[in-house]
């Protein structure tokens, strides 16, 4: 709280009469990051109607947000887990992010797709491509088609 006062050239009084707890500071702070991180929400789809269209608009969507916040998770780390008000905003941005794969399978019953889905679209996936040489591009279009295939029947 002293450090946000320091950086803020505000006294300590006024952080803590805006923002009683550390709590409540950093449900602020992470109220807006996840705004200015554009977390995809169920619009991205609006206009697509077929499971494939879904799939290469989610792989996109995804690994952009991936992009735009390795730093983010990078600088938290072990916090996350850590720090209760940081542990409980992740667990809701997993459980948002898993409501959109669940939209993009829509009429789906495929578990296995379901699985490959939360596996192929993920953080490490997308590094792993990345450190693997693969442009943004070309993982998200490799991961797309990958889904594509699995949700046609290929095993």
């Amino acid at each position: 709280m002293n450090e946000v006062a320091r950086r803020a050239d505000v006294s300590p009084t006024t952080v803590a009469n805006h923002f009683p707890t550390q709590e409540l500071l950093i449900q602020a702070v992470l109220d807006r990051v996840l705004a200015d991180i554009q977390v995809p929400d169920s619009t991205i789809f609006a206009g697509v109607r077929s499971l494939s269209g879904r799939l290469r608009v989610l792989a996109a969507a995804m690994y952009a947000l991936f992009e735009r916040t390795q730093h983010l998770f990078e600088l938290l780390g072990a916090e996350l887990t850590e720090v209760p008000v940081l542990a409980r905003a992740e667990a809701a941005f997993w459980k948002s992010i898993q409501q959109l794969y669940e939209q993009a399978l829509a009429g789906s019953d495929d578990e296995v797709l379901a699985r490959t889905t939360a596996g192929l679209l993920h953080p490490a996936t997308f590094g792993a491509l990345k450190g693997a040489g693969m442009t943004f591009d070309e993982a998200t279009a490799v991961v797309a088609e990958l889904l594509i295939h699995q949700a046609r029947g290929g095993r």
